[in-house]
């Protein structure tokens, strides 16, 4: 009987070598908008899964459009969300990037002026396969060629991740979760990064810009004053033009440097 199931499970092995390929993207923009890709594509003996997993993503998500795509031997399924920003993203997130208590925090977002801060705290586990001893070997060299992969794609480098793989001077921040889908366990994906608010920089300066101009203004029109009350007046709004530009000046760099 040992024999026998052996014998049928090298068979399954040598049919499904190289069945699956999954990817979860996210690409996260300079404004702030959010764009999901995922893909999954297999051979015949894993297309029902795929299938199943097409429709159940479509009866949570019916605005979910899924393209049919075929890859060689290999068909399967994509789909594209776009989000206008993280937050949105955020409570619609899936099974891969929900919150989970005790286990993960999901999005978080620490808002700034000159910038927000987000803490992505993704988590995903699958269960042990039971397996007998002596096929365990069988099955994970068919499965060798099975691909699960979660990238995440930032404007700027992140601050920091625990990526098994990193590109583009941390802009791009690769997870493989194939060993946790064929052995089972539990995978963390974490990364902090900024997203800059230029239209609030360019307003600082412009701000500080008018502070200038007025304490120089004020300036010059104190020493060419005539009247002694005259200048003491202009002399106070000097003053106080130069103070606020001073102190928004000392303001601004800490918070840039801060960021650094």
């Amino acid at each position: 009987m040992q024999r026998i199931f052996i014998a049928v499970l090298s068979l399954i092995c040598l049919t499904c070598a190289g069945c699956f390929q999954a990817d979860f993207d996210l690409i996260i923009t300079k404004e702030g908008s959010v764009i999901q890709h995922c893909k999954f594509i297999g051979n015949p003996f894993v297309i029902r899964q795929i299938e199943d997993w097409k429709s159940n993503n479509e009866r949570i998500n019916p605005d979910l459009k899924a393209n049919a795509i075929v890859e060689g031997n290999l068909r399967g399924y994509e789909f594209t969300n776009t989000y206008p920003d993280v937050e949105t993203f955020a409570k619609s997130a899936g099974d891969l990037h929900k919150a989970n208590p005790g286990k993960n925090k999901g999005v978080s977002r620490h808002a700034g002026w000159f910038f927000d801060t987000y803490d992505f705290d993704f988590y995903w586990t699958n269960p042990p396969l039971s397996i007998p001893p002596e096929a365990e070997f069988m099955t994970q060299t068919a499965f060798n060629g099975v691909e699960f992969d979660f990238t995440v794609q930032l404007p700027y480098p992140a601050d920091s991740h625990n990526a098994d793989k990193v590109d583009s001077n941390g802009k791009f921040l690769k997870w493989n979760l194939a060993p946790v889908l064929l052995h089972g366990g539990e995978k963390f994906m974490q990364a902090r990064f900024k997203l800059w608010h230029f239209d609030k920089i360019a307003l600082t300066v412009a701000v500080e810009l008018m502070l200038l101009a007025a304490a120089i203004f004020f300036f010059v029109k104190a020493r060419t004053a005539d009247l002694e009350t005259v200048g003491k007046d202009l002399r106070f709004k000097r003053n106080v033009f130069a103070g606020l530009f001073v102190a928004l000046s000392l303001v601004s760099t800490y918070l840039l440097l801060a960021a650094m």
